[in-house]
């Protein structure tokens, strides 16, 4: 009897501490800044690793941030450990900067080549942040994440929009921006409230592209794929001739020209250049309804 008295004490002493480990911890951390200065050439950046960013515009002069930060502990010093990852948030010049900050983060903040991200050790614990931000019109955007969430941006008239995401979607809603957009895994839709004045560059892996227009849309649109179509319901598109595309040898000996692998259109007098590329996914370039 005594010992199937311990060895039940045992099992809920196990059963205690996987339910303690399971348990996440959640925080909210708000923030308010302003910049510098009011220039054309203000600038939002976020650097986020798991989770979503979402921006909107609102009628203040301020950036407002909130983030949702979800730590899951996988070990009994987990929520201990997360302590050493922080969010930060700085101004700098005409930017307002927000970015994960721990030891093992490598990037080009610690001195990396490229826009990559590291994380050099195994982790005690996993986390999560979601952004939700509000920001005065007219600010650039450069917003980042990588896996558990996507991007989107509403409302919001800059000269630029620069998105960036690796396992999620991108959705830039009634925008009026020169927009740089890519990810690996998902689809990349853009509507306008105004037609693309100078560029548009959508690109995605694996996933579809939507880009939704307002009435006289005049750009030139270059599309490829591996697995994939052109749709639009452009009435006036033109085909133009493939683009010549100069090669070098590696010692520059010799140079030859092949024909590009992207199929180029033109609608009004395609002023505009629209990128469209992906490798398994669609493009579709339809007016807004």
């Amino acid at each position: 009897m005594k010992k199937k008295t311990s060895l039940f004490l045992l099992l809920m002493v196990l059963l205690s501490s996987a339910g303690a480990l399971a348990q996440n911890q959640t925080e909210k951390i708000v923030r308010e800044l302003r910049f510098n200065r009011n220039t054309p050439g203000n600038v939002v950046k976020i650097e986020n690793i798991d989770g979503y960013v979402h921006v909107e515009t609102y009628k203040g002069d301020k950036v407002l941030f909130e983030v949702e930060r979800i730590i899951r502990p996988k070990t009994a010093d987990g929520l201990e450990k997360a302590k050493e990852l922080s969010v930060e948030f700085a101004v700098s010049g005409d930017s307002i900067i927000s970015y994960l900050k721990a030891p093992y983060i490598q990037s080009h903040r610690t001195g990396n080549k490229g826009n990559g991200v590291n994380i050099d050790r195994k982790l005690e614990y996993g986390f999560t942040h979601n952004f939700t931000v509000k920001v005065p019109q007219n600010t650039n955007l450069s917003v980042v994440t990588i896996n558990n969430g996507d991007i989107k941006i509403t409302n919001l008239t800059a000269d630029y929009i620069r998105a960036s995401n690796i396992n999620g979607p991108i959705l830039l809603e009634n925008v009026a921006a020169a927009v740089d957009a890519k990810t690996i895994n998902g689809n990349v839709v853009v509507s306008y409230r105004e037609n693309p004045k100078k560029q548009a560059r959508l690109e995605t892996l694996n996933g579809n592209i939507e880009l939704l227009y307002q009435k006289a849309l005049s750009a030139t649109i270059s599309f490829s794929s591996f697995n994939g179509d052109f749709y639009t319901d452009l009435e006036d598109l033109q085909k133009l001739a493939p683009k010549v595309e100069k090669v070098s040898s590696s010692d520059g000996s010799k140079t030859t020209y092949k024909l590009g692998k992207a199929s180029s259109y033109k609608t009004g007098t395609g002023a505009a250049l629209i990128e469209l590329k992906t490798f398994n996914g669609k493009a579709t370039v339809k007016k807004r309804g």
